[in-house]
């Protein structure tokens, strides 16, 4: 699979917050025709020597982007959201189906494997990080 590696810049009460995260392995799942919600899956390492904390993101083409995991609850799985995800200096968090994954909320534009889908994950110090991930058929 594809390495990458991106380095995030921004701007905070204009003073410069800087932090890396490695994204490895990530893709987003395509979906049919009038689907307004996808997932994407990923491992991201926390290259830098400060705590990052995940709280979700954004993009001009789909409404909401959260953090969410799965939980059984009555011999049910329960998706939920996670407030924030916080990865340790030289940490990974692996977002996997079935766990923790990014979901997009009010889907804007239709993806179909073979797309790229370009989106910020946001953290809770303001910043973001522009990543760009491949849309992959699922096939169960």
């Amino acid at each position: 699979m594809k390495k990458t590696t991106i380095a995030l810049l921004g701007m905070l009460c204009s003073s410069s917050v800087f932090a890396e995260l490695k994204v490895d392995d990530g893709y987003m799942r395509a979906v049919p025709p009038g689907q307004m919600m996808s997932a994407a899956f990923m491992q991201l390492t926390n290259t830098s020597d400060k705590t990052v904390e995940l709280v979700g993101g954004a993009s001009e083409d789909v409404k909401s982007i959260e953090v969410h995991n799965h939980k059984k609850v009555d011999d049910v799985m329960k998706m939920y959201r996670v407030p924030s995800l916080t990865i340790e200096p030289g940490q990974s968090v692996t977002l996997q189906p079935g766990g923790l994954h990014i979901m997009f909320i009010g889907l804007k534009k239709m993806i179909k494997a073979g797309d790229q889908f370009k989106f910020d994950l946001s953290f809770k110090d303001g910043s973001t990080q522009a990543i760009e991930l491949p849309i992959k058929s699922i096939v169960n």
